[in-house]
């Protein structure tokens, strides 16, 4: 854990994910699959929305400063097409999508069940009625009868419901709908971009409420007004282009509900698309053992919902890790005062609670007994400071450099870093795939390197060469052409 202030990340500088913090089952699983920084983030981004959204409806923890939480988590994913996404996506949710399968299938089994037991419970309200005729016709007392037939009502059988665990092309309006009747879901989709597209502005505030686990009263045409206590996980997969011009246009709307700093930002580069080989993804142990979790956990979770138990039990926090609690939120709130940070101070204020959130959660996920650990609050400390410079690399006010200018920097590095200062024009395809780009990309930031001077054209023994200089060079060759006096 890191101590003291912390130190601060290049918010130019996009992290790897620390795949080696997380704990456990979880940190097996994502080793069987990943070998890439890229297929780290990926994999990470799945795995904790998969383990919150199985954990969410079987505890809450306890606030080391009082009340309880829910344990779902609210993440973005910034990763191109291409990327890998489904690749990681449908192998991790397997376990989630063959149990509600399963479920699907007998549903209608427990549709009959549910018509017979009606039947039942209606013959019983209507002998209530027949003996409470009797008493006001021979002018008795009713209190004792209905007060017993308070509790027959009650105990009305409800509609078989099919769970929604896996939200897929929603609104926020069916999504509030499915948690009306099963207060468990995840909101995981592959095309985030068009869920986001979708929410109003006053969707904001209802997804930060729900995050802090407070009741949304919802209300529809024709309809009575309805409060509605759910655990929602989402998990919106975005391609990084789409997102910025999404912020550009509602991201003070985004900031302002409070919502931003509740999501958890992996980030893959374009540069790192291509790194990985399929053959270092398979199914071992840990994925077997990952999916027995999942279905037992969904297993239990059905079980309580069924069971219509309102009390939800709370896991705690043990005096140490209380106290290394109280110590990250002095970093924390040290770090809100730094002017260079001040674009970050949202999600540094809500950072205690987002690590004491996930070491929770693990806690659950993972079978742990008893309080929850130092070494869970730990972990959770590295992967949400991960989360921190992730927050940092996309809401970095200084980046508003175009992309070309990005490009060519990057160019001009690479020829540094390899020794050479020219490369033959007809090599910049094979240039582009090693620099990740796409060639117009490349032809854009080869043209960029021209408009700063530092580039020229050389013609040597009829092949046509473009030669890169070093930034004093450039300097020394407009003051060659007089271009500055």
């Amino acid at each position: 854990m890191r101590n003291g202030k912390g130190s601060i990340g290049n918010a130019s500088e996009v992290p790897d994910f620390p795949y080696t913090a997380l704990p456990g089952l979880l940190g097996s699983v994502l080793q069987e699959r990943s070998k890439t920084p890229k297929d780290d983030a990926i994999g990470a981004s799945i795995l904790e929305a998969v383990s919150s959204l199985v954990s969410s409806g079987l505890a809450v923890y306890d606030k080391p400063g009082g009340g309880t939480a829910p344990l779902t988590s609210f993440g973005i994913l910034l990763a191109s097409s291409g990327a890998g996404k489904s690749f990681h996506h449908e192998p991790l949710t397997e376990a989630i999508s063959q149990w509600c399968a399963k479920h699907s299938e007998q549903t209608p089994i427990a549709q009959y069940q549910q018509k017979a037991a009606h039947r039942v419970w209606q013959k019983r309200v209507a002998m209530f009625d027949k003996d409470i005729q009797k008493r006001l016709v021979n002018d008795e007392g009713t209190d004792e009868i209905e007060a017993l037939l308070a509790k027959m009502l009650e105990q009305e059988p409800r509609p078989a419901v099919i769970p929604t665990l896996l939200q897929d092309d929603a609104s926020m309006q069916a999504v509030l709908r499915s948690l009306e009747h099963w207060p468990v879901s995840g909101w995981i989709v592959d095309e985030g971009m068009i869920a986001l597209n979708m929410l109003r502005t006053k969707d904001f505030p209802t997804l930060a409420n729900l995050f802090g686990g407070k009741v949304i009263r919802h209300s529809r045409v024709d309809e009575p007004r309805k409060e509605i206590q759910g655990y929602l996980t989402m998990l919106f997969m975005v391609q990084p282009g789409l997102f910025k011009s999404f912020c550009k246009k509602r991201g003070d709307e985004l900031k302002a509900s409070g919502l931003d700093a509740r999501f958890l930002y992996h980030i893959v580069l374009d540069e790192w698309i291509g790194s990985e080989h399929q053959e270092d993804a398979f199914i071992g142990r840990a994925h077997a053992e990952y999916g027995e979790r999942v279905t037992a956990m969904l297993n239990d979770l059905n079980t309580r919902i069924r069971s219509g138990k309102k009390e939800i039990p709370s896991v705690a926090f043990g005096r140490n890790a209380k106290t290394s609690l109280r110590h990250l939120q002095d970093r924390n709130l040290d770090l809100m005062s730094h002017p260079e940070l001040a674009h970050c101070r949202d999600f540094l204020a809500k950072m205690t609670g987002h690590i004491a959130r996930m070491a929770a959660k693990n806690h659950v996920f993972l079978g742990r007994d008893g309080d929850i650990s130092v070494e869970l609050i730990e972990s959770a400390e590295q992967i949400c400071w991960y989360h921190f410079e992730a927050y940092q690399w996309t809401h970095n006010p200084l980046d508003q450099e175009l992309q070309r200018e990005r490009d060519a920097a990057a160019l001009a590095q690479w020829l540094q870093r390899i020794g050479l200062r020219q490369f033959n024009y007809r090599h910049r395809n094979e240039i582009a795939i090693r620099l990740g780009m796409t060639q117009p990309r490349l032809r854009s930031a080869i043209g960029e390197l021209f408009n700063q001077d530092r580039a020229r054209f050389l013609t040597i023994k009829g092949t046509h060469f473009i030669e890169v200089l070093p930034p004093f060079d450039a300097l020394d060759n407009v003051l060659s052409r007089g271009g500055i006096h």
